[in-house]
C-alpha cells in the first residue's frame, strides 16, 4: 500500500510538474488562474485515471476499500509534503492552506481529492 501510493504519487507529481510549468508560463497569462487550472486538470485526471490502476497492479494491491483508500492516502500525504516543500524553496514561505483561498485554488483542492480517490475509484481496473 506505501510503495503503490509513493509510485503513484511520483507519476503524478511528475507528471504534474511539467504541466505546471506549461500552465504557468503559457496558460495563465492568456486564461487566467482559474481556467489553466481547470485545462490542466483535464490531463491530470486522465493521467491519474491510469496510473491508479497501474501503480496498485504493480505491487499486487487487492481491489478492496481498505488498501485502496491507504494507497489514495499515502499518495495524498506525499503530495501534500512536497507541495509544501516546493512552496518553501521556490517561494521562501509555505502557501499550502492558503491557496484554497481564490477560484484556481478550490479547484487545485478538487483535483487532490480526486487523486486521492482514484485508486478507489479505479479499484476494478
Amino acid at each position: 500500500m506505501i510503495a503503490a501510493g509513493a509510485v503513484y504519487f511520483a507519476a503524478i507529481f511528475g507528471l504534474g510538474f511539467l504541466l505546471g510549468v506549461v500552465r504557468t508560463l503559457l496558460l495563465e497569462p492568456w486564461l487566467g488562474a482559474a481556467w489553466a487550472v481547470a485545462a490542466e486538470g483535464v490531463p491530470m485526471v486522465a493521467a491519474m485515471a491510469v496510473a491508479a490502476p497501474w501503480a496498485a497492479r504493480l505491487f499486487d494491491m487487492s481491489p478492496d476499500l481498505l488498501p485502496r483508500l491507504g494507497m489514495g492516502l499515502v499518495a495524498l500525504a506525499l503530495l501534500v509534503l512536497a507541495e509544501t516543500a516546493l512552496d518553501a524553496l521556490l517561494r521562501g514561505r509555505v502557501l499550502w492552506a492558503e491557496r484554497f483561498q481564490t477560484t484556481a485554488g478550490l479547484i487545485g483542492l478538487a483535483l487532490q481529492v480526486i487523486f486521492a480517490a482514484m485508486p478507489l475509484i479505479r479499484r476494478r481496473a
